[in-house]
């Protein structure tokens, strides 16, 4: 179940941003990191480092810890 994990947090950052209408380019302005960057997070194909996390999860006013509330369970 733990290799799934990058693709759950993956989709539960899309699903945060497709709520916010923002498109990817929007999300990775806002938390300073490349479109890419983002594209493959969403996509599960990268994990994130600590920093990374904190800052989508600022862009999105939450703290990494409720980001990653309920992802792997």
């Amino acid at each position: 179940m733990a290799s799934n994990f990058p693709l759950q947090l993956g989709e539960k950052i899309r699903q945060l941003r497709q709520g916010r209408g923002w498109r990817q380019i929007d999300l990775a302005a806002h938390a300073e990191l490349s479109k890419t960057h983002i594209c493959q997070v969403e996509l599960g194909r990268r994990e994130l480092g600590v920093a990374a996390l904190q800052r989508i999860a600022a862009s999105f006013e939450l703290k990494a810890s409720e980001l990653l509330r309920q992802v792997g369970e």
